[in-house]
């Protein structure tokens, strides 16, 4: 930051920030001769055990804790500092001190990225020294300031939580950590000095939070898990076919349980169709465990893995919504499904209208593959039927079946005309048909109702006396 002098040359205002470690001891020579010749120092607050190699030093200094009270929020908190460090660097040099380390202090994170002549003296870490207690310092883990709840949504076990100075600050990670850890699960506390071990529900019981607390949540063994994500699915499912896993796991194929995969998604759909929340939640499960499946053979094979999966979805979203994420623009459904299918044609190398329509999988239902096929066909005004109509069209076919035509290749042409009739108007023969079936069963579920009533059996009628059911129940 500059300042313009009186004859017109450029005095630059310099950012100092200090970090003091988590003692009074372990401010470093060179910091403090820094500070010594400092024009403003700020203490982000005075009330830790480090900043006492300030508070006894008999320098001039701003201490900030009168921030907290002001502030409504963390993410207030946070924006009064900055704000008030740069109102002082309008008026000279600012040194700037942090508890613990300056790598751990959010507002420093935050003026480091805005100034580019930030001069650092780090500090003695309070995850480290947290961390010291429980022989986890050795290995990787997370760290993540308090102050980040809002931001904080990805992590690998474990995490360290720093600056968890309050209990107000400390039930609202309780809350957040809930869906990714459980309730119960055992969690370390590192407060004064101490480390507790207790289950995550109780981590907002203790009233002694202070600048140097620190939540440790280790990593945890599969059968020690309340909560899982989707890695943790590919690893059981890895187990389960290694050599000491289970003998039907192993001897699964890609083509032996592709049957399943298609039944566990019609399985999903039905439970979709019932509007049943927890149902949808264990079929979506099923679902999942199937793509697991895939990404083990593959992993097994050698061909890919589950972040080439990953990897390949991610891509293809932000490639195909190009009205997003990109130049184009896409006002309606229909504009954006047409922007989505243009970047798929260019994608799939589908240089030719044909290509584009053959690229249709066959596996699909024979009727919605028709669907789909004839709505690509009329984005390129391809309609055979319209000429003379599809009305016109069925009419002639069925005429055809009164005058007791045999040929299969009419019934063939009525089948796939019903469903360009259908597209035509803006219906899924997929879904009617579906529908048409349902209520097929309905009826005749009330014409057996009926027979039963009269002390029959529909087993037992013939042909003629059911149709005088029939007749009668449409009437009824």
């Amino acid at each position: 930051m500059c300042k313009k002098g009186l004859k017109g040359w450029d005095i630059r205002m310099n950012l100092t920030i200090i970090g003091l470690g988590t003692k009074k001891g372990d401010l470093s020579l060179s910091a403090f001769e820094r500070l010594k010749n400092a024009s403003t120092i700020v203490l982000r607050t005075e009330n830790t055990p480090s900043a006492a190699a300030v508070t006894e030093s008999g320098l001039n200094y701003l201490a900030l804790d009168y921030l907290y009270e002001k502030s409504k929020n963390f993410d207030t908190l946070t924006k009064n500092i900055c704000k008030e460090i740069e109102k002082l660097l309008k008026k000279g040099d600012v040194c700037y001190l942090v508890d613990g380390a300056v790598s751990e202090d959010v507002c420093a994170s935050m003026l480091i990225k805005k100034h580019k002549d930030v001069t650092v003296f780090e500090g003695v870490s309070k995850v480290a020294e947290a961390l010291s207690l429980t022989g986890l310092g050795t290995g990787g883990y997370t760290a993540v300031s308090a102050y980040s709840l809002k931001d904080f949504n990805r992590f690998t076990l474990p995490l360290v939580i720093y600056d968890l100075d309050n209990v107000i600050l400390a039930s609202e990670w309780k809350l957040k950590l809930f869906s990714y850890i459980g309730e119960e699960a055992k969690v370390r506390l590192y407060i004064d000095k101490q480390l507790f071990s207790l289950p995550m529900y109780e981590i907002d019981t203790f009233n002694n939070y202070d600048y140097s607390t620190v939540l440790i949540v280790e990593e945890l063994s599969l059968t020690e898990k309340e909560r899982f994500d989707f890695t943790d699915l590919v690893e059981i499912v890895k187990i389960l076919r290694s050599d000491k896993g289970c003998p039907w796991d192993r001897a699964q194929t890609k083509a032996s349980i592709k049957k399943s995969l298609i039944e566990e998604s019609y399985e999903l759909c039905d439970a979709i169709d019932k509007n049943d929340d927890e149902k949808i939640m264990e079929e979506t499960g099923d679902v999942l465990l199937q793509a697991a499946f895939y990404m083990n053979f593959a992993e097994e094979e050698g061909a890919y893995d589950r972040n080439d999966v990953l990897s390949g979805i991610c891509k293809k979203l932000i490639t195909r919504h190009s009205h997003i994420f990109g130049d184009d623009v896409a006002l309606s459904p229909e504009e954006a499904l047409t922007v989505w299918n243009k970047n798929k044609q260019v994608e799939k190398h589908l240089e030719t209208p044909s290509e584009f329509i053959e690229d249709v999988p066959k596996n699909f239902p024979a009727a919605l593959r028709a669907e789909k096929v004839v709505k690509r066909g009329a984005s390129f005004s391809f309609n055979p039927a319209a000429a003379k109509g599809y009305r016109q069209r069925f009419d002639a076919l069925l005429k055809s079946v009164e005058d007791g035509c045999l040929d299969e290749a009419v019934y063939k042409d009525i089948a796939f005309t019903a469903v360009a009739l259908l597209k035509s108007k803006g219906f899924s023969a997929e879904d009617l048909l579906a529908s048409a079936t349902e209520d097929y069963i309905t009826f005749f579920k009330r014409v057996e109702a009926a027979i039963d009533a009269d002390g029959k059996s529909i087993k037992n009628l013939s042909e003629s006396q059911v149709a005088g059911y029939i007749d009668a129940v449409k009437k009824s």
